[in-house]
């Protein structure tokens, strides 16, 4: 029996076996149902038999058809505002793509950062989380890889040691970088909208891009730097001017590749800093003004324009469908999926039966369980996708939240950063991987980096939880 077969077994036996074993004292005959379902969507989700996105079809016919909740009731949630708000913020990435300026930005910076080997991989850090933090962690990493091999290439020191070591700690910095600058901004990877969309959904609270840039861009920021010193410490380097100058002469001349700033590239950066600005503003000033918008309206209002605004070259406009339509329509998909089986944990009842089974936990530590829960959820997104992973514990940490009696949004939140951990494993994300396939790198290498960042990024998420948080969200956990 071949692998993929297995995988395509897993769902429905799990299935078929919850539904047959006797239902537990309590549990209203929906809520297992509920429970088999999400069982066969979590089980093909980890071993991804098919794509993630035909999985997350499988609520629209599986609910409706073991009666657990119509069609109508469910298929709008394939359609909900937020996520509106992550297809538009997909235009502005593949606008930013078609036009070069993320890698005009990330160049700049690289140049200007690295005049020795140690702050070279800072600079090529900085670079790939601050464009990660707008654009997907993917198309980043496809990006910022050239150029770091290039740069790796290039040096020519006469210590085997340190030249092997820079190439090491420039790969994995970029690729780990383009995971942590998505931490940062709403719109910087999906995982932050299933938090969004499920607090929404099940509290009736919008977090705004404001509220978790306060939150998100220091902890970013810290757990960057913080993986910067462990990167360097782990593979040491040596102050080489000679190797600094190589690099960025190969750098200085990536950029004058781009020539100078071009008119497209001048009115997306107005447009983009324009939508920015008011995503920052709105939430503290005129969303009160106008109770009807939100970042949402805010970001597809920006999307429209960039179909309208002409770009200054032949009459075409900032954006056109040829390309706006290769966004990743299929995370659209990922999230209709997880806010269904949200609705059918509350609807069914079995988010309630959960959380009375959880009252016994809270004899425990709060910080143990939230340590635990965060490392459960970093071992899953080493194996899972981290959108699967964000999926699958958002209404399992609600129930835990209710059954020990603190507040649900720390616990929802750090599962959401946690999933986007995974620093471990060359098939954790997809900025691991593209780095991985350098050829600089071995799964020791990253193995050995990797599963010690898990360790530091929980540690300091823990800090942020219990210091920050409360201030810019004004809860304790």
């Amino acid at each position: 029996m071949n692998r993929r077969l297995i995988a395509l077994l897993s769902g429905p036996t799990l299935f078929l076996l919850i539904l047959l074993i006797p239902l537990p004292e309590g549990m209203p005959a929906a809520a297992k149902t509920t429970a088999a379902i999400t069982a066969w969507v979590a089980a093909w989700w980890i071993a991804e038999p098919v794509n993630l996105a035909v999985t997350s079809l499988l609520p629209l016919v599986l609910f409706p058809l073991c009666g657990v909740a119509p069609l109508k009731a469910i298929s709008g949630k394939y359609g909900d505002e937020i996520i509106f708000l992550f297809i538009a913020g997909f235009f502005f990435g593949k606008t930013i793509e078609r036009w070069n300026l993320h890698r005009r930005i990330a160049l700049s910076m690289v140049y200007w950062l690295g005049s020795n080997p140690a702050r070279m991989v800072l600079g090529f850090m900085v670079a790939s989380a601050f464009i990660s933090m707008w654009i997907t962690n993917t198309a980043t990493a496809v990006m910022m890889t050239p150029v770091a091999i290039a740069v790796a290439a290039s040096t020519t020191s006469s210590d085997d040691a340190h030249h092997l070591n820079f190439q090491k700690a420039l790969l994995l910095g970029v690729g780990y970088a383009c995971s942590i600058g998505g931490l940062a901004t709403l719109i910087g990877t999906p995982t932050n909208a299933i938090f969004l969309s499920y607090v929404k959904e099940k509290f009736g609270t919008q977090v705004s891009f404001w509220q978790w840039f306060l939150f998100g861009l220091p902890f970013a920021t810290t757990l960057l730097l913080a993986c910067w010193v462990l990167l360097i410490r782990m593979f040491p380097l040596k102050k080489n001017t000679a190797d600094a100058h190589e690099t960025r002469a190969t750098v200085r001349s990536e950029l004058a590749l781009l020539g100078k700033i071009t008119a497209p590239e001048r009115r997306l950066i107005w447009l983009f800093g324009t939508v920015i600005l008011a995503w920052i503003t709105g939430s503290l000033l005129w969303y009160k003004w106008l109770p009807n918008s939100n970042d949402t309206v805010v970001a597809v209002t920006g999307a429209i324009l960039l179909f309208l605004v002409p770009s200054g070259e032949e009459q075409k406009p900032l954006l056109d469908w040829d390309t706006a339509i290769r966004i990743p329509w299929g995370i659209v998909l990922l999230f209709g999926g997880g806010l269904t089986i949200s609705k059918g944990f509350d609807d069914s009842g079995l988010a309630a039966w959960m959380g009375a089974q959880m009252h016994g936990l809270n004899t425990l530590s709060h910080v143990a369980i939230l340590f635990t829960v965060l490392s459960v959820v970093v071992l899953l997104s080493e194996v899972a996708s981290n959108i699967a992973t964000a999926s699958m514990m958002m209404n399992v940490l609600a129930t835990l939240a209710i059954g020990i009696h603190v507040h649900p949004f720390g616990l929802l939140l750090s599962a959401t950063l946690a999933a986007s951990f995974g620093f471990g494993l060359p098939v954790a994300t997809a900025p691991n991987t593209i780095v991985f396939g350098s050829g600089y790198l071995s799964t020791r290498d990253m193995a050995k980096a990797g599963f010690l960042l898990d360790l530091v990024a929980i540690l300091l998420l823990l800090v942020f939880l219990y210091t920050l948080l409360p201030v810019v969200w004004g809860f304790r956990i």
